[in-house]
């Protein structure tokens, strides 16, 4: 009984850190949109819910994002080492797992989406390369293709959608670009440029277009390698159109990280449990949607055959887009007008992440239900037996033997108002886990620019989707005849630069 007593605590409280992230979420996501930056750290370090050993890698997540956006790339990088870290080490406990299952798993250490993982190494490998910190990004292009090809093992036996990353294997071209390892790089392009190409055809991955920029850093580096045959092969593929890639003062790669991604959030999903006679078979269906679990004897013999149960509803995490108020960017530079082109889409990605293992969520939720509707029964069972009332003085002997030989009585009151607590306490704590990494952008964008030596003035100009001018950014660089790296977000209309301190301009639609 002490044991049930420490479960219903132990539930309870796990709801309230959940119910205060939900409340200060908008309040966070308006901060990033008004690039009020500083208040947004000051948010995330104060916030006991990041605090909390189970949220520690969000909270290196958004403060290493939050610093690249101030031009902190150094203590960007920190940050987001000690995510990584946590990322590689953590393991939930076994405490937390089991509390988990008759909990939520909000409960536990947050597990990172594979693309909040790509994400990661796409940020600190930004961050290098605008320290010009070039042995750093060489290393860090190493472990995102061990990530990625950890993200291509997830399931063997049924490969997932998003089974791969084209932004994660461009930033690996470009880092080894950089570091002049011309072979590595051309196999880096390769292998982002072979996601667009299914059965020799050409076609978008993940919801966005091959870029015309990656089609003609391809060729480039087969061309730079010799490759003069595997250049000519990705020209009849692709049919590139390229403009010239090189000024006198080299060139530029500009990224522009363009809104702010989607955000989890909860929805319900009501299941009919049918029985098919004596055959141990039990089958979660729901007709609407077409979905029919079967999880077999086992399954059945651990919960009791999920007795008294008829219909559940289960709560399963889905991605929410947001507003994003640019749309595109174009930018100019002297002799030339370039638009910048999607490379990476949040949006899509996040979603198909989900639905890549949407079974296997929707077993494990089945499953807690399960596990707290045994809980519940199991708590309805306990007695307390009844204490009789003082004999009578004077009682005589025969009387009390009597007595003594009546058969023991029981009370179910405590069993029916602990059942009772712990089905209110089920129903509270049936929740969806919606954390994730909210200060990542929607979109991310690139582009290839020529320089000339010595002083350039780059413009950047910022539309919406009425392709009315709502910004506009000027980048400052000197064209030293080597490749530079630079970048640009918009979480809301706000241009933000991390490394080439921009002037901006809001333009009055």
């Amino acid at each position: 009984m002490k044991h049930s007593y420490l479960w219903l605590l132990a539930l309870l409280l796990s709801l309230s850190s959940c119910s205060s992230f939900e409340k200060y979420r908008g309040l966070y996501h308006d901060m990033l949109g008004q690039a009020d930056l500083e208040g947004a750290s000051r948010l995330i370090e104060k916030k006991k819910f990041y605090k909390k050993d189970r949220n520690q890698v969000l909270y290196y997540l958004e403060l290493g994002a939050l610093a690249r956006l101030q031009g902190d790339l150094q203590q960007s990088n920190e940050h987001l080492n000690q995510a990584d870290l946590l990322i590689e080490d953590r393991r939930a406990s076994v405490g937390a797992q089991g509390l988990a299952v008759v909990s939520n798993p909000r409960v536990l250490p947050y597990q990172t989406e594979y693309f909040e993982n790509v994400a990661v190494h796409y940020q600190k490998s930004l961050n290098y390369l605008q320290l010009n910190n070039l042995e750093g990004a060489r290393v860090e292009a190493r472990r995102m293709n061990i990530r990625l090809q950890a993200l291509n093992d997830a399931v063997p036996d049924k490969p997932l959608k998003y089974r791969d990353d084209v932004l994660g294997h461009l930033m690996m071209g470009l880092s080894y670009e950089m570091n002049g390892e011309w072979n590595n790089a051309f196999i880096a392009y390769r292998n982002a440029a072979n996601l667009f190409l299914q059965d020799g055809k050409l076609g978008p991955y993940m919801g966005t277009p091959m870029p015309e920029q990656l089609k003609c850093d391809l060729i480039r580096m087969a061309e730079a390698n010799g490759f003069k045959g595997e250049a000519e092969r990705y020209r009849k593929a692709l049919k590139p159109r390229c403009r010239e890639q090189e000024g006198e003062g080299g060139s530029l790669v500009l990224f522009w990280e363009n809104g702010q991604g989607p955000i989890k959030e909860e929805q319900i999903i009501g299941f009919n449990i049918f029985r098919q006679g004596d055959a141990h078979q039990v089958r979660f269906v729901n007709q609407k949607s077409g979905l029919e679990y079967d999880y077999g004897q086992e399954v059945y013999d651990e919960f009791n055959g999920f007795a008294g149960l008829s219909n559940i509803s289960v709560a399963l995490p889905y991605f929410q887009r947001r507003n994003t108020p640019l749309q595109w960017a174009q930018v100019k530079y002297h002799g030339g007008l370039s638009k910048m082109e999607p490379v990476e889409d949040f949006n899509v990605i996040a979603e198909q992440s989900l639905r890549d293992r949407f079974v296997r969520e929707l077993g494990s939720a089945l499953l807690r239900l399960a596990a707290k509707k045994a809980v519940e029964a199991g708590l309805r069972t306990i007695k307390t037996k009844k204490q009789d009332s003082e004999e009578a003085d004077g009682e005589d002997g025969a009387e009390k033997k009597k007595s003594e030989e009546k058969e023991e009585e029981y009370d179910e009151t405590l069993g029916i108002v602990l059942s009772g607590a712990m089905s209110i306490v089920n129903a509270a704590t049936e929740r969806a886990d919606i954390r994730s990494w909210q200060s990542l952008p929607a979109q991310i964008h690139y582009q290839r620019i020529p320089l000339k030596k010595g002083f350039n003035n780059i413009s950047i100009t910022f539309f919406n989707q009425y392709n009315q001018r709502m910004e506009e950014a000027n980048l400052r660089l000197n064209g030293n005849g080597r490749l530079q790296v630079s970048s640009l977000a918009t979480p809301g209309l706000h241009a933000l630069s991390p490394s080439a301190h921009p002037t901006t301009k809001p333009i009055q639609p």
